[in-house]
């Protein structure tokens, strides 16, 4: 092949929040259209301009607002036409997809989050939204299926219904569920969480676990400014979703469910070296009483191996350097489409030629990290795939060579390597 097959394990899609109404059932429609009126007054996505002015310094949220809200672009949140324009724009072959930070009932967004409480939806609303969002998205894949890896929305307060909304979503041709924050104090390891693990394994549905959609986003009151509270809630969001390695671990739920597959998508690879040499010394070497073994019968790392995966969004220049210590098998990149920090913003050719061109990437490494990973753990039809890239791909000598100049720009290219 003389081009990539790039499968994006990180891209979110959305409708507008009022076109959700169609999907939800009528007994929810009251409350929605109440719902709907404060939205308006509060409610934001990441791409929204209030929140690109919020994040991002005035210089770079003008050019985000000339080359890609003006552009038209954003309409690909959306619209699954302009979805597959802008994925053969970018030579993208295909995308797993998660939901926005807003559903139907739920306002919670990255820029309330750090500093305003907004009214939270009942534990019914939650989930009548989330269904909601699951029957728009099966409409929106519908227009390119074999492009799309939808990830479904969950709720888990009502083990019940989460097991047949599960059922529900295997049959509308999902791969997976977003894993979503526990109710209050709940950890994944706890009996009445059996049934959803069996559920999924039984469905051969993957579990999702992306950052600030597994979490419960905290709130910074009171922060000196916006920009700090910010960097509050992306260290919070990052951690809370990495702890949840150690208590599907040593919590048993990987040993009692063994083809269960686990992806971390967006929290970066790199911490898990750590985090795998810490829990196995725990369970080799430490003071930790041995009936450990009584729940955990092989080393932590061994269920790494057998079990999970990183949906590598974003990849910086380090990473691609330590892939075979973090685990080529392991890594599947991300693009990120349509948030400001995705690859995609300055292109997916000049990132790719400024990670893994710059890093010396050999073809047979970067074809495993670029889609015939995914393509196994997620379901993707890679032969059909290989055939559409040969018309969309970016061509794989050239991507794979250095570019001429680094770049420049800010973002993660050049992020350190957790304890480097």
């Amino acid at each position: 092949m003389s081009r990539i097959t790039l499968i994006s394990s990180d891209g979110h899609v959305a409708a507008h929040m009022g076109d959700y109404r169609p999907y939800l059932e009528s007994r929810y429609h009251e409350d929605f259209d109440a719902f709907l009126i404060d939205y308006r007054k509060y409610g934001v996505v990441t791409t929204d301009s209030t929140n690109i002015m919020n994040r991002l310094d005035p210089d770079v949220a003008a050019e985000w607002q000339e080359k890609v809200t003006n552009t038209g672009r954003l309409e690909a949140s959306w619209d699954p036409a302009r979805r597959v324009a802008e994925l053969d724009r970018e030579g993208i072959a295909a995308e797993v997809l998660f939901q926005e930070f807003a559903t139907p009932f739920l306002m919670s967004s990255p820029t309330h989050a750090a500093t305003l409480q907004v009214a939270q939806p009942t534990d019914d609303q939650l989930s009548a939204g989330y269904r909601a969002y699951n029957r728009w998205v099966s409409d929106f894949r519908a227009y390119a299926p074999h492009r799309w890896a939808p990830m479904a929305a969950i709720s888990l307060h009502d083990v019940e219904a989460a097991v047949t909304e599960i059922e529900a979503v295997k049959e509308m041709g999902f791969s997976g569920i977003a894993l979503p924050a526990l109710p209050g104090d709940d950890r994944p390891y706890q009996p009445q969480y059996d049934r959803i693990w069996a559920a999924l394994q039984d469905n051969d549905l993957v579990v999702n676990i992306h950052v600030a959609i597994g979490s419960t986003l905290p709130s910074y009151t009171q922060a000196p400014t916006l920009t700090s509270a910010r960097a509050m809630v992306g260290a919070d969001i990052f951690t809370s979703v990495r702890n949840l390695l150690p208590a599907l671990i040593f919590g048993g739920v990987l040993e009692r469910f063994p083809r269960l597959r686990i992806v971390f998508t967006e929290t970066h690879s790199d911490w898990v070296l750590g985090a795998l040499q810490r829990m196995d010394h725990s369970y080799d070497r430490s003071d930790l009483r041995r009936d450990i073994r009584e729940v955990v019968p092989m080393r932590p790392s061994e269920y790494w191996r057998r079990q999970c995966y990183l949906g590598s969004s974003l990849f910086s220049r380090a990473e691609v350097a330590a892939r075979h210590r973090i685990g080529l098998d392991k890594m599947m990149i991300g693009i990120d489409f349509p948030h400001s920090e995705g690859a995609w913003r300055f292109g997916t050719r000049e990132y790719v030629k400024a990670t893994f061109g710059a890093e010396h990437v050999p073809a047979v490494d970067a074809r495993k990290m670029f889609g015939s990973n995914a393509a196994a753990v997620f379901g993707f039809d890679l032969p059909a795939l290989d055939a559409l890239a040969e018309k969309i791909g970016l061509d794989e000598a050239d991507a794979l060579t250095p570019p001429e100049v680094q770049p420049t720009y800010r973002g993660d290219l050049d992020r350190p390597l957790i304890g480097a």
